[in-house]
C-alpha cells in the first residue's frame, strides 16, 4: 500500500499551541483547490490563541497539496491518503485531534470572525455541555445570501434532516470517544450523530444565536435524489431505533418536505442570476 502524504508543525515536533482550551479544527477535502484557502485563512484569523488544525484529503489532484504546503507553518498537521467518503475522513481527522474541542469545516466552508472564542466562552464553567452549535450563512450560487437559524425541534430531527447546522458544531473531544460517524452513509452521517446524541440528551447541546460559519449551497446534501433520501432517511431512523412507524412517518416528512427544499434552493439561484 502506498504510504500517505504528510506534512504540517506535528511532523516537525512542534508541541500544540499553549493555551487553554486547546481547540482542534478539521477540514475534510478532495480536490478542493478552488475554495480550501478561504476556510484555511479563516481558521488562522480565529482570535482565540490556542487552535491546532488538521486537514484530511482524500488524495487530491488538483492542486490541494501545493496549497497544503504552502500554509505548512501554520498547520498542525495534514495527511493525504484516499479513504472511504466524507465520514470515513472525519473519523480520521477526529481522531488525530488533541484539543479540548473539535470543531469540523468542510473545504467549501469557512468560520466567521471569533467564531472559535464565541465558543470557548460559552463552555466556560458548563462542564455538562458537550456540543455547541450556532446559525450559519449560506451563501447561494449566484450571490444571494441566507441566515440559516437552528431550528431546535427533536421532531424535525426524529423525522426530517439536519435541522442543526453541522458547520457550526463543536463538540468536545471526549464526546466523540465511541461516537463515530457512520462512513457508509453518503450525506446523512452528521444527522445520524446528532440524533443520536440529541435523543440521548437534549440539554447537552447549547445553542448561540449567532452566525459561526459560512456554508456554500448545492452540494451533495442539497442535490441528492428523492429516492436516495427516502434510503438514508430509513437507515437512520432504524439505525436509532425506530420502529415501523417511525420510519413511515420519516418517510412522509422528508417526501413532503423534498420538493419545497429543492424550490427554495432553485429560487435563490435564479435570484443569483438575476442580481
Amino acid at each position: 500500500m502506498k504510504a500517505p502524504l504528510e506534512g504540517g508543525l506535528r511532523t516537525r515536533g512542534a508541541a500544540p499551541p499553549a493555551g487553554a482550551p486547546l481547540v482542534s479544527i478539521v477540514t475534510v477535502v478532495y480536490n478542493g483547490a478552488a475554495t480550501l484557502e478561504r476556510t484555511l485563512r479563516s481558521v488562522q484569523e480565529q482570535g482565540h490563541p490556542a487552535i491546532e488544525h488538521i486537514i484530511v484529503d482524500g488524495g487530491s489532484t488538483d492542486g490541494t497539496l501545493e496549497l497544503l504546503r504552502r500554509h505548512e507553518d501554520r498547520l498542525a498537521y495534514w495527511v493525504s491518503a484516499k479513504d472511504r467518503g466524507i465520514y470515513d475522513a472525519m473519523n480520521k481527522g477526529v481522531a488525530l485531534c488533541t484539543g479540548e474541542w473539535v470543531g469540523l469545516i468542510n473545504a467549501d466552508d469557512w468560520y466567521a470572525p471569533d467564531a472559535v472564542a464565541r465558543v470557548v466562552a460559552a463552555v466556560r464553567d458548563r462542564p455538562g455541555i458537550n456540543i455547541v452549535h450556532g446559525d450559519i450563512l449560506i451563501h447561494y450560487p449566484g450571490g444571494v445570501s441566507r441566515v440559516k437559524r437552528a431550528r431546535m425541534s427533536g421532531f424535525l430531527l426524529r423525522h426530517w434532516e439536519m435541522v442543526l447546522n453541522h458547520p457550526s458544531f463543536f463538540v468536545r473531544r471526549s464526546y466523540y470517544a465511541g461516537r463515530p460517524f457512520d462512513p457508509e452513509l453518503r450525506v446523512s452521517g452528521d444527522h445520524q450523530w446528532t440524533l443520536r446524541a440529541w435523543m440521548e440528551d437534549p440539554r447537552q447541546f447549547l445553542h448561540l444565536p449567532h452566525v459561526l460559519a459560512h456554508f456554500t449551497a448545492g452540494g451533495a446534501s442539497m442535490t441528492i435524489p428523492l429516492r436516495k433520501v427516502l434510503r438514508e432517511g430509513a437507515r437512520v431512523s432504524r439505525s436509532v431505533g425506530m420502529g415501523p412507524l417511525g420510519v413511515l412517518t420519516g418517510q412522509v416528512v422528508r417526501t413532503a418536505l423534498y420538493v419545497p427544499q429543492l424550490l427554495k434552493l432553485k429560487l435563490n439561484q435564479y435570484l443569483g442570476r438575476r442580481r
